[in-house]
């Protein structure tokens, strides 16, 4: 007999779209700790960082442009 889930009524917490920047930073630090947890040394967390850096370095740039084009 499978076990039935505890219905939950949704309350404002899990309805509401949460804060980008607490997300951000949420997101942030459970990435780390799972790199950190998974043997990534300081070096290697940089090298992630800017990799992360230089891609969203391109997206700004990629709007920009598209920005740019449309006016």
């Amino acid at each position: 007999m499978p076990e039935e889930r505890e219905k939950r009524e949704p309350t404002e917490a899990s309805t509401t779209a949460p804060d980008p920047a607490v997300a951000a930073r949420v997101l942030a630090r459970s990435f780390y700790k799972e790199l950190r947890s998974r043997g990534y040394g300081p070096n290697q967390l940089l090298a992630v960082s800017s990799e992360l850096i230089g891609l969203v370095t391109q997206d700004l740039k990629s709007d920009r442009e598209g920005l740019s084009r449309a006016a």
